[in-house]
């Protein structure tokens, strides 16, 4: 682990980590009430710094978290949470979950179909008939929209500051961003220097992959985290998938829908 990535994981956290979970948190709440589980058992997929991992230990859950990036994990065992490192494509923990998660758009990192299928797969793998699995994905129109500008994100806090410098693509359907910054760890202050890719993935194409990996979407819902809808030409901002395992029994205690 490099002090470099280190002090990206701790800035990340502290800049949009704990922004992003405070507005996510009530779809968690209803989508939680809205299908209840007797059985308590959770796995955050591409948790990085464990902050759905508390959520759901602090109300109750066993609940494990699993992620490639040593750094964030550092950051989510100062938080007590429950994690262990491992490729989300090859889960490296037996048996399955009630509900299993993956926030914080993880899964627009996966920029190759196939790759998208193998974590659906393994996610699969993690599930029994009675398991429903929650997850975010970017809505395809907010990369030019909000990608495509040339204004930097900007944030700064206590101890941090971070620049990110985004483009967009649209021939490869790839969202870049080089990410700028320091933050002051024990050693002193580190310079952060990173680049991330993403790319925009339709609900079709999402849809597609869970079916080839032997899930079906129960619901889509819109989300707008940061109330930014109005401020942008575009259908969507967030999409949350609520899935289960093909052919799986439908949850037999849930709210209806129109009541």
């Amino acid at each position: 682990m490099t002090e470099s990535y280190g002090a990206f994981a701790w800035a990340y956290d502290q800049a949009l980590g704990r922004r992003f979970f405070n507005a996510v948190r009530k779809l968690l709440d209803d989508a939680l009430e809205r299908y209840p589980s007797a059985v308590k058992t959770h796995l955050d997929v591409a948790c990085g710094t464990g902050i759905a991992v508390r959520y759901f230990a602090d109300r109750g859950w066993q609940s494990v978290g699993v992620d490639a990036s040593l750094p964030m994990l550092a950051v989510a065992r100062g938080r007590m949470a429950r994690v262990v490192a491992g490729d989300f494509r090859a889960i490296p923990l037996r048996g399955t979950f009630a509900r299993v998660t993956s926030l914080y758009d993880s899964l627009n990192h996966i920029k190759d179909r196939s790759e998208l299928v193998a974590v659906f797969r393994a996610v699969a793998r993690s599930m029994n008939g009675d398991s429903l699995f929650f997850f975010d994905m970017n809505h395809p129109e907010i990369y030019p929209e909000v990608w495509g500008t040339s204004e930097p994100f900007t944030a700064s806090g206590e101890g941090y500051h971070l620049e990110i410098d985004t483009s967009y693509r649209k021939r490869e359907a790839l969202g870049r961003a080089l990410v700028t910054g320091w933050a002051d760890l024990a050693g002193g202050r580190v310079k952060i220097r990173e680049v991330h890719e993403q790319r925009a993935w339709s609900e079709r194409d999402i849809t597609r992959s869970l079916g080839d990996a032997g899930l079906q979407v129960v619901d889509v819902i819109g989300f707008d985290p940061f109330h930014e809808l109005d401020s942008l030409v575009a259908e969507g901002v967030k999409m949350f998938f609520v899935c289960r395992k093909t052919g799986a029994r439908q949850q037999s205690i849930m709210k209806e829908e129109h009541s």
